[in-house]
């Protein structure tokens, strides 16, 4: 009888271990190159809000701050334009030729715990463009507080890039990427933290000519600029295409 009990509780201690590896198993869909494990749920959120590959540029003190926040369980808002075709906007505008069949949607999104929002813009391309320069994108403040940069990304079907370029002010925050010279399905994220309260205005400007980092930082922020966001001077006026943007409250 005694054989008979201890055969039966190593056969639950036994199942018991199986359970749990297996739970182990499904839980832990990814690991980051940080080392961070994450849940299926976990990865989506992340690659969906932020951009193909911040999960693996993304630390632990910003994963340990979504956990403690419930960002993952959090709704996200979102606003996006889908652009027609760039000669279509404003025909008083130059234009290159090469850019009139090309289309592209903005998107600002939000996800909000008690004390600040977490905000993304994104820029999706629906082909490929022909000019491959220094691009921005950034958000107007409106009500609001800039808090920080969480990460820029620059996607394509193979590769991500990460950029810092950042220019920031009172009532705004802008970054410049340099599009790679190849790779389709382009997408650009900007993710920042900002407080409640106000209004964001996103805008993502592409330049129709070849430029420079220095060019592309000829801007101050203003609600009547490109897209609500950019106020361009000097060498960087008619080098952007003068996309709209979008905007929601926070």
């Amino acid at each position: 009888m005694k054989r008979k009990v201890l055969g039966l509780v190593l056969l639950m201690v036994l199942m018991i271990g199986i359970t749990k590896n297996v739970y182990a198993n499904e839980r832990v869909y990814y690991t980051t190159p940080n080392g961070i494990e994450l849940t299926q749920k976990e990865y989506n959120f992340l690659n969906g809000f932020f951009g193909k590959g911040y999960v693996d540029i993304m630390t632990q003190d910003q994963y340990n701050e979504y956990l403690e926040d419930d960002i993952f369980n959090k709704e996200v808002t979102t606003v996006s334009y889908t652009e027609p075709g760039l000669a279509l906007l404003n025909p008083n505008m130059p234009r290159s030729d090469t850019h009139t069949t090309q289309a592209k949607t903005v998107q600002i999104g939000k996800v909000c715990p008690p004390n600040y929002c977490l905000m993304n813009i994104t820029n999706t391309w629906h082909g490929n463009p022909a000019t491959r320069s220094w691009d921005n994108i950034g958000a107007y403040l409106s009500g609001v507080t800039y808090l920080s940069h969480v990460a820029t990304i620059v996607s394509t079907d193979n590769y991500s890039y990460s950029f810092n370029n950042l220019k920031t002010a009172s009532n705004g925050v802008g970054n410049s990427v340099d599009l790679p010279d190849s790779g389709s399905n382009l997408i650009i994220t900007m993710a920042i933290k900002v407080s409640k309260g106000g209004t964001v205005f996103g805008s993502y400007q592409h330049a129709m000519n070849d430029t420079t980092l220095a060019v592309s930082q000829n801007y101050n922020f203003d609600i009547v600029g490109y897209g609500n966001v950019f106020d361009y001077y000097g060498t960087a006026i008619g080098v952007y295409d003068g996309m709209n943007g979008v905007d929601i409250t926070v």
